[in-house]
């Protein structure tokens, strides 16, 4: 029997592993292959970052190896490829995924990448199926291989005939259903993540995302009851976290079915424990129901509403058209008023976007009334992306490095250093100068307002002082600039380093709080909101400083409702909840309830739950896995005077 090895690497974070769906669906299509069956044995599975000489231990006598490739483990699977090809010359190494180069890109790679036989672009399940057959062949031609660009002795590159999509994905296997995944799970020490698909394909054309190409613009459906049976598996092996990588969820009626079976069973068995998916573009209205559902079950974080920007001139340039047709502000009522948590998604980096453009943009979003979370991500350039284009890089004057890869929460001690990711840091638009400005003015917006250290303070401000969000969050960088040696200049200062060194390619994203967890990535603003609780009194002394001397409080009283509100109202992982405090000022009503400030003594009660001092599990559940739904809030209920 010839061996097969799969490889689809990803990293264990926060003791979650994740189900290798690409490659389950892949060996599944193959294992109804008589021939395969007869002549092939998987012999192992590689699906999470662990040593590579251990894994070279368990690879003997491999006829083909296969690896899924993506941003998250491109140089892994390179270093561990190079070896077996040193070690195992004849043996097959074929790279397929959304990492290695399309098609029309793939010319020269192999010159680069002597050790790699053949690249799968598209769908790779019949494409590795091809691969097999033909390699069990005395003499096999891959250049009858559709769908691959295949090494040539000489080291060029011979690309084949395009393979078609899959006409029907609904009638593919599944290797929920087909028992592959079983084995995997026996006895498995992680929490287990895994990935469904409603839909495959995508009909938008974004220039950033992959999936934005032709050959995926066509959407392909599953039906309702093989998602359902993948549900019943998901819920009886008890997988707590489910990825749905349906590019637009909610396009379709069936998906109402889909997400009352997942409430169903999160009610009924407790499993899957948690839900996320990306929402149908465009459809903000028409998927309220679906995510009120999940909402209510605790499975999913709210809507997205991915903007990417503000500005029409980038929408124009990233060939996206902004939700809704321009009701955002509608659709966020709606989210409001029905309690309903929302979030929205801006891109630093984009083309024709400005410094003053990001932060109008960024502020535009919470006069909009978006004070639940607003995620701002740099932009990565993918390279089979118009960003991996040079006539568009030329274009629009893009500036890319090749930093450590742009995700955080991760143990530095475990992460090997080699994986990078592209990062476009400039543009015709904004310097290089102005993308560290404008990170650093997130890095405000996002430690003061969305992880809610001083959001009371500014919707209060906005609401009694007239005072926009742009002004008040540049007033305060202005302080913190200039009062040398306090904690938030300090905090600045440590901040500016991390960045700086980020973009050198000196070190990895992210800041490190030993006293909480050492070697712990943290993203810059979650960690300097550790810092915030853990030296309270001094950041708040200083917040006071600033309302007096930059937005003029001069009412004692009020200013010490104010504080002690917004200190309050944020959990605190050393506070036993619930506390019941007095104020003489109607501080909530003004902030929540749009009502005039008045000296009312009224009674409050906050509630949340009790961390005991432990900072880390504080930091993971409420700054890490609960921002998008505003989970740095306590409770609060107004109550009777007695």
């Amino acid at each position: 029997m010839k061996k097969v090895y799969l490889f689809e690497i990803n990293d264990v974070i926060a003791n979650q592993m994740k189900l290798p769906y690409s490659t389950g669906l892949i060996w599944s299509h193959c294992l109804l292959n008589d021939e395969i069956t007869q002549n092939y044995v998987l012999d192992n599975w590689f699906y999470y970052r662990q040593d590579i000489d251990p894994i070279l231990e368990k690879i003997k006598d491999p006829s083909v190896i296969g690896f899924n490739c993506f941003v998250w483990n491109w140089e892994y699977n390179n270093v561990v490829a190079k070896k077996i090809k040193e070690k195992y010359p004849e043996c097959l190494i074929v790279f397929g995924g959304w990492q290695q180069p399309t098609a029309d890109r793939s010319q020269g790679f192999f010159k680069k990448h002597p050790y790699v036989d053949i690249l799968v672009h598209g769908e790779g399940e019949m494409a590795f199926e091809d691969i097999l057959i033909e390699n069990f062949k005395s003499d096999p031609d891959w250049k009858t291989i559709t769908g691959c660009s295949v090494r040539e002795e000489n080291l060029e590159t011979y690309v084949t005939q395009p393979r078609p999509r899959i006409e029907s994905i609904d009638d593919m296997p599944s290797p929920y259903l087909d028992g592959l995944f079983d084995e995997l799970i026996e006895d498995c020490p992680y929490i287990l993540e895994t990935t469904i698909e409603t839909s495959r394909g995508c009909p938008f054309q974004c220039t950033f995302c992959e999936i934005g190409t032709t050959y995926y613009n066509r959407v392909k459906k599953q039906s309702n009851e093989k998602v359902f049976k993948e549900i019943d598996w998901i819920a009886r092996n008890r997988v707590e976290f489910v990825y749905n990588a349906d590019s637009n969820f909610g396009l379709f009626p069936e998906h109402l079915d889909i997400t009352k079976y997942f409430v169903n069973k999160k009610k009924t068995t407790g499993y899957p424990v948690g839900h996320r998916c990306d929402w149908a573009k465009g459809r903000a209205d028409k998927v309220v129901e679906l995510a009120q559902l999940f909402v209510g079950a605790n499975m999913d974080k709210g809507i997205t509403i991915a903007l990417q920007s503000m500005n029409p001139d980038v929408l124009k340039a990233i060939k996206r058209k902004n939700v809704d047709n321009g009701k955002i502000k509608d659709f966020l009522g709606m989210y409001n008023e029905q309690e309903l948590p929302s979030y929205m998604e801006l891109i630093l980096g984009l083309p024709e976007e400005t410094y003053d453009s990001f932060i109008d943009g960024v502020c535009e979003v919470m006069e909009l009334g978006q004070h639940n979370y607003i995620g701002i991500y740099p932009l990565t350039a993918l390279p089979n992306t118009p960003f991996g284009e040079p006539e568009y890089i030329k274009k629009y004057g893009l500036k890319i490095i090749n930093s450590y890869t742009a995700f955080n929460h991760y143990d530095i001690t475990e992460e090997n250093e080699f994986e990078r990711e592209d990062v476009v840091v400039e543009s015709n638009t904004m310097t290089f100068e102005e993308y560290k400005e404008a990170t650093l003015f997130r890095w405000v917006i996002l430690f003061a307002h969305y992880l809610g250290t001083m959001q009371y303070i500014a919707r209060f401000t906005r609401k009694v002082k007239d005072i926009p969000y742009k002004e008040f969050y540049r007033r305060l960088l202005n302080f913190i600039e200039r009062e040398e040696g306090s904690f938030l200049n300090e905090e600045l200062k440590i901040t500016r380093k991390n960045i700086d060194g980020v973009l050198a390619v000196e070190q990895p994203w992210g800041r490190i709080i030993p006293e909480v967890k050492e070697n712990f990535a943290w993203d810059f603003e979650e960690a300097t909101v550790i810092k915030i609780v853990k030296n309270q009194k001094q950041f708040y002394e200083e917040v006071r400083r600033f309302l007096v001397e930059d937005i003029g409080y001069n009412e004692d009283s009020v200013l010490e409702d104010l504080l002690s509100y917004q200190i309050d109202a944020i959990i605190d992982p050393s506070v036993q909840y619930p506390t019941d405090k007095s104020y003489s000022h109607n501080i909530h009503q003004v902030i929540h309830k749009d009502k005039s400030l008045n000296k009312k003594e009224n009674h409050l009660s906050f509630a949340a739950k009790n961390y005991d001092g432990d900072y880390y599990e504080w930091g993971k559940e409420v700054l890490w896995w609960g921002r998008r739904v505003g989970a740095c809030k306590t409770t609060v209920e107004e109550m009777q005077a007695v």
